[in-house]
């Protein structure tokens, strides 16, 4: 009875830091979820604590407390894993590792751009491993195939501007392997065709800069080519246009 009272008042917890999220009063919602993880640690209610940890991470993150954003994406990354070994096909589990995989992505692209590389390095390295895993249970996902190669490019950008070019075109040429997979399957999904175009451009720069030009003039030909194609479906789009003149100057520049 103690037990069943205590999941109640969890559950009404959890439901008002939903509702304080949407009114955007983040550190309510903090608090509130605090208080609801407390209340199903007491009742040792794991389904509400799995619950629970989906938003932890993301009202870190809108606080501002991003590396505990990162503990607990990783965490629940990691649980999630291992409940899906148990129960493969549980939508509860597979969409909160799909949230999380999202949400650690984006967050190593934020310490990306505020110059935190090790971070960054550290989200892009534990959403492969995660995405990894998953893909030798479903080889075919679109999803994971998708989030390996955007992932795999976000590295080499991070590794470049590290000064890790060999690491950095070992990513790139991974991603591509990747691309092109998914264009067999999906030749004509325009995003997958401009993802490979920013990897083929990144890796056509690598090796401008390291004074390889045949390399370099072969990545970035590819890169126009697809460049064509995105631009003759959709002509009016104008920055294409202005990738399009970015390249041939690339190309005229070597």
């Amino acid at each position: 009875m103690l037990a069943e009272k205590l999941r109640e008042e969890a559950v009404k917890y959890f439901n008002e830091t939903l509702d304080l999220m949407q009114k955007g009063r983040i550190e309510e919602a903090f608090e509130s979820l605090q208080t609801a993880e407390k209340i199903a640690q007491e009742a040792k209610d794991g389904a509400i604590l799995f619950h629970t940890l989906k938003v932890r991470g993301q009202l870190l993150q809108s606080l501002g407390r991003l590396e505990e954003a990162l503990e607990t994406y990783t965490f629940s990354l990691r649980t999630g894993e291992k409940l899906l070994s148990i129960d493969p096909e549980n939508k509860l589990y597979l969409d909160t590792l799909l949230m999380n995989l999202n949400n650690i992505g984006n967050l190593g692209n934020i310490f990306q751009r505020a110059g935190n590389s090790q971070s960054s390095q550290k989200c892009y390295e534990i959403g492969l491993e995660i995405c990894r895993k998953r893909l030798d249970a479903r080889p075919e996902s679109e999803f994971y195939q998708m989030y390996e190669g955007s992932t795999l490019n976000n590295l080499g950008e991070l590794l470049a501007g590290m000064g890790q070019t060999e690491e950095a075109k070992e990513n790139y040429e991974k991603a591509l392997k990747t691309y092109k997979k998914l264009l067999k399957s999906y030749p004509e999904n325009t995003e997958y065709l401009s993802d490979t175009a920013i990897t083929l451009n990144n890796l056509g720069t690598l090796f401008s800069e390291k004074g390889q030009k045949e390399e370099a003039k072969e990545n970035f030909e590819k890169t126009l080519e697809i460049l064509k194609t995105l631009s003759e479906k959709n002509p009016e789009n104008k920055q294409l246009q202005e990738e399009l003149s970015l390249i041939r100057e690339k190309l005229e520049a070597l």
